[in-house]
C-alpha cells in the first residue's frame, strides 16, 4: 500500500511510468530526460525534506560558491579519518573512485564523479520513494553507507543515492528468534541490526550485554550492507562461518520499491541472493537479524615473521590453525627492509596452554629459516630474530580479547591511504595452493616495497561447514568453502595524477596474477579484489553466478540498481559517466 506522498509523487510521473521499456542509457543532468526540478521537489516531499544535493565533499577548500575557509580547515583536519568519510553523504575513503573530479588538492573541483542528488534515509519509506523515482524517471541509482570501499561501488556519477547511514539500530534476542511467516523459532541469541550500523557500534553493545558476540568485520568503520552482502568474514569465521551465513533475517525494499522481509519461509530468492551474492544488486538492505553466539573464554597469540621463506611456511602451516577454528592475520611490508610481519591467533573456548600447543611447534620451526639471511632487525640495541616465540594471554571472552589495547588500535586505526588512494589484489588459497612448490614465487611477485600484505587467514572448519546456516545455503563464492587465507596486495598512495594511476592499475594487474597463478580457477571475496579481475563473475561467485544473474533478471528487469563488477553488470557500459545498455 502506497503512502499519500508517494501517491502524489508517482501521478506526477505517470508519463514516464507508462513506458513498456527503460531508454537505453540512463539520464544525465542537463539532458532532456533529466527530471525536472518539479519531480525532484516531490521527491523531497515524499521523503520529509531529506532529499539533498551536497557539494563534493572538499569543494569548500576550492574557489566558487562553496567555498568557505573555516569548513575548508575542518574537511583538511578530517581528511585522513575514516569518521569524516562516513559522515559525510557522499564521500568515499579513496579518491582514485571519484576520479579526481574535486580532490583535496588540485585546481579541479566539478563534482563530477559524485553522485547528483542524495536521499538521507531514515525510514524504509524514504528509501521505498528514492527507489522508486529512480526507477520511474531513468535515474542511475547508487547506494552508500561508510565510503568504506576497496571497489568503487559506493559512488557513481550522474546519480541519485540512498546514503544509509540513518539506517541503525541494534534489537537482541536473547533466548531465540521467531522469524516471520514461519512456524517455529530459532533458537540460541540473535540481534537485528540496521543495514548502516557499523561493527564497532554493534561489538561495542555486544560487549555491554558481556556473554555473546557476533561474526563481523575487522575494522570498525565498516558497516553491516555491504559486508554482508558479499560473505563477510572475520576473526570468528573460522569456527562459525562467514556472516552471511550467520543471517536468519533480511528486511529490504525491492526494485520496484516494495517493503518486504526475506527469510527461508518466504521469499527465498532474495534470501539466498543477498546473503552473499553481492550488495546494491537485488535490493536495497534495510535490517539484517543474526545469529549470534555465546562468548567463552578466548586465546590469543601474538608476534612476528621476518622473510620470504618463514612467511611462505606460515602461510603454509596455517592449515593447522585453521582445522581447529583458529583465525588470525599476518601483517605488514615483506618486501620492504627486514621483511617483518605481524602476526595474530585468536582461538575461542580455549585456553593459553592449548593455543601454545598448536602454535608454538610451527613458530619454532620458522625461526632458523631466513637465519643469517639479513632478515632479523635490531632494536633498541638487541637482535631480534625474524621469528619471535611471541605472547600467548588469555581472556575471559572474545570480547575481552579483541579489547586489548593493540587489538582496539588496530581494529579503531585508519586504513592505510584513507583520504587518499587505493587498490587492492586478492586471491582464496586452500591446502592444495598452499603446498605448491611455487608458493614462495607467488608471494614474492605479488608485493613491491611499497605493498602492504594484509592475509587475512579466517577460514576453518567454521566456513567449510557452518553451524547455523539457515535455508539450505547461500550465495557465498563456494571458493570459501575450500579455502585457508586470502593473501592480498594492498596499494596504497597520494596525489592525484592520472598517470600515476594507470601505472598503479597495471601493479594491481600484475600482483593479482602472481596471486591467481597458484589456482587460476580459483576465487577470492568480491568486496576486496580488483574490479578487473578477469572472469571476476566467476571469481567472485563461482558456480553460484548462474542462478544470481537469474535472480537478477527476474527481480530487476529495468536494471534499476547496478554496481561496478556486480551481478548482471556486465550487461551495462559506462563512458564518461554515462551508463548505457550494451
Amino acid at each position: 500500500m502506497l503512502w499519500p506522498t508517494t501517491l502524489a509523487l508517482l501521478a506526477l510521473l505517470g508519463p514516464a511510468l507508462a513506458a513498456q521499456e527503460p531508454p537505453r542509457c540512463k539520464a544525465i543532468p542537463n539532458a532532456p530526460s533529466w527530471p525536472p526540478d518539479t519531480a525532484w521537489a516531490a521527491l523531497s516531499n515524499a521523503v520529509s525534506g531529506r532529499l539533498l544535493k551536497p557539494p563534493p565533499p572538499a569543494a569548500p577548500c576550492h574557489q566558487g560558491p562553496s567555498y568557505n575557509a573555516q569548513r575548508c580547515s575542518a574537511v583538511r583536519n578530517g581528511w585522513g579519518t575514516a569518521d569524516w568519510h562516513i559522515a559525510h553523504p557522499t564521500s568515499v575513503m579513496w579518491q582514485n573512485w571519484a576520479n579526481y573530479s574535486c580532490p583535496l588538492e588540485g585546481q579541479r573541483c566539478d563534482g563530477t564523479g559524485y553522485p547528483v542528488y542524495v536521499v538521507a534515509a531514515k525510514t524504509a519509506e524514504d528509501v521505498s520513494a528514492a527507489v522508486r523515482f529512480a526507477g520511474a524517471m531513468n535515474v542511475r541509482m547508487n547506494i552508500k553507507s561508510t565510503g568504506h570501499d576497496f571497489l568503487g561501488r559506493s559512488i557513481q556519477p550522474n546519480s541519485l543515492s540512498i546514503y544509509t547511514q540513518g539506517l541503525k539500530g541494534i534489537r537482541w534476542f536473547d533466548t531465540s528468534f521467531s522469524p516471520k511467516g514461519c512456524a517455529r523459532p530459532i533458537n540460541g541469541p540473535a540481534v537485528t541490526v540496521g543495514a548502516g550500523s557499523l561493527w564497532s557500534e554493534i561489538y561495542a553493545s555486544a560487549r555491554a550485554k558481556g556473554n555473546v558476540n557476533v561474526v563481523g568485520g575487522y575494522r570498525g568503520s565498516v558497516s553491516v550492507g555491504g559486508y554482508i552482502g558479499n560473505g563477510g568474514h572475520g576473526e570468528l569465521s573460522a569456527k562459525y562461518g562467514m556472516a552471511a551465513d550467520m543471517v536468519l533475517e533480511i528486511d529490504l525494499v525491492t526494485p520496484s520499491g516494495e517493503i518486504i522481509t526475506a527469510n527461508e519461509c518466504q521469499n527465498q530468492d532474495y534470501f539466498w541472493a543477498m546473503r552473499g551474492g553481492g550488495a546494491s544488486t537485488y535490493g536495497v538492505a534495510l535490517t539484517f537479524t543474526l545469529q549470534a553466539v555465546r562468548s567463552g573464554p578466548t586465546a590469543k597469540y601474538t608476534g612476528f615473521v621476518g622473510g620470504w621463506n618463514e612467511l611462505a611456511a606460515l602461510h603454509r602451516q596455517w592449515t593447522k590453525f585453521a582445522a581447529v577454528g583458529a583465525g588470525g592475520y599476518i601483517n605488514g611490508y615483506p618486501a620492504r627492509g627486514t621483511g617483518r610481519l605481524s602476526v595474530s591467533v585468536y582461538l575461542g573456548n580455549a585456553t593459553s596452554a592449548a593455543l601454545r600447543s598448536i602454535v608454538a611447534p610451527v613458530m619454532a620451526n620458522l625461526r632458523t629459516l631466513d637465519r643469517g639471511l639479513g632478515n632479523g632487525t635490531e632494536e633498541d640495541g638487541e637482535w631480534v630474530e625474524p621469528a619471535s616465540v611471541g605472547r600467548y594471554t588469555d581472556h575471559d571472552t572474545y570480547e575481552d580479547a579483541m579489547g586489548a589495547p593493540n587489538d582496539v588500535e588496530a581494529i579503531n586505526a585508519e586504513s592505510p591511504g584513507t583520504g587518499q588512494n587505493k587498490l587492492l589484489a586478492s586471491w582464496l588459497w586452500g591446502p592444495t595452493e598452499l603446498s605448491s612448490p611455487k608458493l614462495v614465487n607467488a608471494l614474492r611477485g605479488a608485493f613491491d616495497a611499497d605493498t602492504e600484505i594484509m592475509t587475512d587467514a579466517v577460514f576453518g572448519v567454521g566456513t567449510a561447514n557452518p553451524p547455523f546456516i539457515r535455508g539450505g545455503g547461500n550465495a557465498v563464492n563456494p571458493a570459501f568453502r575450500t579455502s585457508v587465507l586470502r593473501p592480498a596486495s594492498e596499494i596504497h598512495w597520494s596525489g592525484t595524477d592520472a598517470r600515476e594511476l594507470e601505472k598503479r592499475r597495471a601493479q594491481q594487474a600484475r600482483f593479482g596474477a602472481s596471486l591467481r597463478s597458484l589456482s587460476p580457477a580459483g576465487g577470492t571475496y568480491a568486496s576486496e579484489a580488483d574490479p578487473d579481475t578477469p572472469g571476476w563473475q566467476t571469481a567472485f561467485w563461482g558456480a553460484n553466478y548462474e542462478r544470481l544473474f537469474a535472480i537478477k533478471q527476474k527481480v530487476d528487469p529495468r536494471g534499476v540498481l547496478y554496481c561496478r563488477a556486480c551481478v548482471g553488470s556486465e550487461l551495462w557500459t559506462d563512458v564518461n559517466g554515462v551508463l548505457c545498455r550494451k
